[in-house]
This record gives structure tokens, C-alpha cells and sequence, in this order.
């Protein structure tokens, strides 16, 4: 469990008929090796102990150890120290919500807690804003086990957003778990993404290779939920700036292909706005920001 210490001997014994020394051993942070023997005459045996602090650890742990010996047959020993540290109260699967719906349409999603002292949890209290989603907490096994489940509201705040579940708790080693809650209600047409970042390039390489421009490239969907005759056209406010796209065989749907043309490239910032216009009476107009830089170098 996370913050305790955890103590393990590895046993060596010389098979050989010369005296085994040990150099010494390396080993991953923050193991320890607290008791090593410098040498094991022929048929001998001696222990290795080591100990590992939990207090900074969190999931999976695989230590690697090697032990230095003068055996020229295996002048390194390989030992392994691994296990998994759980925290005193643990959010299962990991400690964040990810909920997505189209407007008008209820979506939920849950995660568990789970005690692992010997004390029975109690949660006192569940803090987080209230604007975008609301949440429900269900008793699965009293003292031990909770379920706490996230429902965005199908009419609340268009948009993605990141936003903190603070749920307090009866144990002295964990009074609060932080949660993240990532939601994205959107509307019935929407892009994905709904920024686009070109990243960052010298243009001495775009000068050397302008092919390296289509690698950078990329890509935008723009989606009519439930459509079948969607019609969108593209258009932007930024020079330099080439444009592909392509109509879905369903025709919900545009993919968008967004990158800089090299013959018109320029060092410096590059901020500007993606225009599409649609045939959905509702949502006529979108509009994604593009951002990008050429590096003068």
C-alpha cells in the first residue's frame, strides 16, 4: 500500500569452488540495499536485503536490480523487485470522467472507490461545479466500496471542458480524492477537433524539404449528427494556408485536410480562423481557430 515499506531478501548462494565477491549492486530509485555480504566462500549463502519507501509511488512498479560479482561466468546478476502500490483509497479505473453527447441527449459514466484500510470509509462530502453535469454516489458494499457516477446535462454549456471533482473522505491517510472531469456537449453539427495547432517548424528544413510541410498536416472532421445530405465549403482568413477536404460516403460528414503551402510559407506566427459554411438551418456558420509558426532559423 502506498506509504508504507516494503522489505525483500534475495538469496545468493556460491556454487563455484572460488570465493564469490560482490562489488556492489545498482538498483532503480528509491529501492535500497541495506545488507549485503562482500564475499561467500565455496557452497556458501548470503542474503541481500533490500527495502522500498511507497510514500512516492503509484501503479505499477518494476525495479531492476543488478548485483556485481567477480564470477567471470556471470560478472552481472539480474534480480527483479516489482509490484503494484495502491493507495489507501483508490479511484478505479483512474481518477477522471470522460463524457461526450450531443446536445439534448443524457450521457453518464462511472468510476469506483475503493478503501483498502482496515477503517470503513465514509464519504462526507462531493464538491465540483454544477453548471455542466451532476453526480450520484451509490453505496456497493457499506464501509468498503462506492460508485460515483457523472451525468452531463443534455441542456447545459455547449463545449469541452476540464473541470475538478473534489470528494472528501473519512480516512486520515486520504481525506480528499482529486477527480478530473473532461465532458464535451456538443451540438448536433460540430468539429473534432475544435482547434487546430499546425505546431512549430525552422523553415530552414520546410527551404531544405517542403514534402515535410504534408506531414505536419492536419486533419478536421466536421460532423451533422444523424445527417444523410450534409453540404459543407471551407474556406479561411489565413494566407498560406492550403485546404482539402472530402465528403463522407454517408454524407453526415467532411473530413478536412488543413496544412501550410510551401511556396507561400513565411516565418512567424501563424493565427487565423477556419470558415465553414453548412446547409443545417440551425448551425449555418462554424468556426475553428488555427494557430501555428514557422521558426526563422
Amino acid at each position: 500500500m502506498h506509504g508504507t515499506v516494503v522489505e525483500h531478501d534475495f538469496r545468493l548462494k556460491n556454487e563455484g569452488s572460488a570465493t564469490l565477491k560482490i562489488g556492489k549492486a545498482s538498483m532503480t530509485p528509491p529501492l535500497l540495499v541495506t545488507r549485503m555480504p562482500r564475499e561467500l566462500a565455496p557452497g556458501g549463502e548470503g542474503l541481500i536485503h533490500f527495502k522500498l519507501d511507497t510514500a512516492k509511488l503509484r501503479g505499477p512498479f518494476n525495479g531492476q536490480i543488478t548485483v556485481f560479482l567477480n564470477d567471470p561466468d556471470l560478472p552481472e546478476a539480474g534480480l527483479s523487485f516489482e509490484g503494484v502500490v495502491i493507495p489507501p483509497v483508490e479511484v478505479s479505473p483512474l481518477p477522471a470522467f470522460f463524457v461526450s453527447s450531443l446536445r439534448g441527449k443524457e450521457a453518464s459514466a462511472s468510476v469506483e472507490i475503493i478503501n483498502h484500510e482496515p477503517r470503513p470509509l465514509r464519504i462526507v462530502k462531493i464538491e465540483h461545479p454544477t453548471e455542466g453535469f451532476t453526480t450520484v454516489l451509490e453505496t456497493l458494499q457499506p464501509g468498503q466500496r462506492y460508485k460515483l457516477t457523472l451525468i452531463l446535462k443534455p441542456d447545459g454549456p455547449s463545449g469541452r471542458k476540464t473541470e475538478p471533482i473534489t470528494v472528501g473522505t473519512s480516512s486520515e491517510a486520504q481525506p480528499t480524492l482529486e477527480i478530473t472531469a473532461n465532458t464535451f456537449l456538443h451540438e448536433r453539427t460540430y468539429t473534432f477537433p475544435d482547434s487546430v495547432d499546425l505546431g512549430a517548424i525552422p523553415i530552414s528544413q520546410i527551404r531544405k524539404n517542403p514534402g515535410v510541410l504534408s506531414m505536419l498536416a492536419q486533419t478536421l472532421m466536421v460532423y451533422q449528427e444523424g445527417g444523410s445530405d450534409f453540404r459543407a465549403t471551407l474556406h479561411t482568413d489565413l494566407p498560406g494556408l492550403k485546404l482539402k477536404w472530402e465528403r463522407g460516403p454517408k454524407g453526415d460528414r467532411y473530413q478536412t485536410t488543413i496544412g501550410l503551402d510551401p511556396d507561400k510559407v513565411h516565418a512567424g506566427l501563424y493565427k487565423g480562423l477556419l470558415l465553414i459554411d453548412t446547409n443545417d438551418p440551425a448551425f449555418p456558420k462554424l468556426t475553428v481557430r488555427i494557430s501555428g509558426q514557422i521558426l526563422d532559423q
